[in-house]
């Protein structure tokens, strides 16, 4: 099966609250994910998400979708890649959806985006997943 759709799913809005816990857990403490007023020193628009938390909801989904919608239980996520095209903001709802590159019996390949409720892409991704050896 080839190019099919993976359906976009929403995360919940980002928060200040979510953002000082993902601080807090990945042990990045920069303010501009928690302080307006640095953020704006700085020259964004405000409190933008950690990167990596995008990129934690685009590995989310690929897993969701190998294991719930593709019924593989047998495959791991062997490579993920990500690329950051655009700032997530605070407020800002992500989802995650894209497209089946390639399925067959021992890989599936995943190209996903992270959009906000924009429908701007905010991060692109790259999930591989490859079946267990026996």
């Amino acid at each position: 099966m080839n190019s099919s759709s993976v359906d976009f799913h929403s995360f919940p809005s980002i928060t200040l609250e979510t953002l000082k816990k993902y601080a807090s857990a990945s042990g990045d403490f920069n303010e501009i994910h928690t302080n307006e007023s640095v953020a704006k020193k700085v020259g964004l628009p405000g409190i933008i998400a950690h990167g990596m938390l995008i990129a934690a909801y685009i590995a989310r989904r690929a897993q969701d979708y190998a294991e719930q919608e593709c019924s593989l239980k047998d495959f791991e996520m062997a490579e993920f890649q990500t690329r950051f095209k655009a700032m997530t903001l605070l407020g800002d709802t992500p989802s995650v959806g894209g497209t089946v590159r390639t399925q067959s019996e021992s890989e599936l390949i995943l190209d996903l985006v992270a959009k906000n409720q924009k429908g701007e892409v905010t991060t692109t991704g790259i999930a591989k997943f490859k079946r267990h050896p026996a």
